[in-house]
């Protein structure tokens, strides 16, 4: 059984539901395991349930999301790789924002909950962005933007919605702006101004009950993605190991050069007394 490793609460529909997430108990981020919690705001009592706990039906939009039986495999995966990669291309912004928006659409993609995906992986999204050097602020784009950035991603395996948003989302943090204190990132900048209940919940899914196809579809996702952790594990092996050849021979050329200049002094010596003499 998977074990969930973070619990959440539903998005937050008023000011006051984003105060109480804002001074609520402070999210923490395992960045090895990819465990992570978010703050609890006010729970939604009918659906109290639905929030925090794996699902037991496949639920989709369109196409299914990550299928049950798939859901430990799939979050080992992509666990293993979101952070990892996103703080090895930190020091980069433009290699930073793909890395970071293929792994955003790979994580929407897993849905292990019945509701409350999107907020618990935003949280998520700022946390690693904050452990990078970055801000992470959504209040830049719209809920329809990012609806529009995730289909296209689900759909076509297209990250380019993502990275539009991203690159003006996310900033270094010695640039980012002092906000208020009410201020939530995680929010688009009409999340709270959407209207009811129903017209917000995106993930209102349908249940489908026969799921073979795309369990196949998600296996072949985890092989995919583990087989790109491990040649980028290697890639940054291979570039730590020639950094250690290159500077070796740079400190072997560096002796040499000093071998040199100690055999050229005694002879610029001798030159100059023979010069003397004359």
């Amino acid at each position: 059984m998977f074990q969930v490793p973070f619990s959440i609460g539903p998005v937050p529909r008023s000011r006051h539901d984003c105060v109480e997430m804002k001074h609520g108990p402070a999210p923490f981020l395992c960045m090895k395991t990819g465990a992570f919690a978010v703050a609890h705001g006010a729970h939604h009592p009918r659906r109290r349930d639905r929030y925090g706990k794996e699902r037991t039906v496949e639920i989709g939009k369109g196409n299914l999301f990550c299928t049950v039986r798939f859901i430990p495999d799939y979050a080992r995966s992509v666990f293993g790789k979101y952070f990892p990669q996103c703080y090895a291309n930190k020091d980069s912004f433009k290699d930073f924002i793909r890395v970071f928006a293929e792994n955003y659409g790979d994580l929407n993609a897993l849905h292990p909950f019945r509701e409350g995906n999107g907020r618990a992986q935003r949280e998520f999204a700022r946390l690693v962005c904050l452990e990078c050097g970055y801000d992470f602020d959504l209040s830049c784009t719209t809920h329809y933007e990012m609806i529009e950035a995730s289909r296209l991603s689900f759909d076509k395996g297209d990250s380019t919605g993502f990275i539009k948003i991203f690159s003006q989302a996310v900033t270094p943090i010695d640039d980012a702006p002092i906000r208020s204190d009410d201020h939530l990132g995680i929010l688009t900048s009409d999340d709270l101004t959407i209207g009811n209940e129903e017209a917000y919940d995106y993930y209102g899914y349908g249940e489908y009950k026969e799921a073979e196809t795309y369990d196949k579809i998600y296996e072949a996702k985890i092989n995919k993605m583990d087989a790109e952790k491990t040649i980028s594990e290697a890639k940054s092996t291979l570039k730590k190991e020639k950094g250690s050849v290159l500077k070796k021979l740079n400190e072997k050329k560096k002796e040499a050069q000093e071998i040199d200049e100690s055999k050229q002094k005694p002879e610029r010596k001798k030159s100059c007394n023979k010069q003397n003499e004359r």
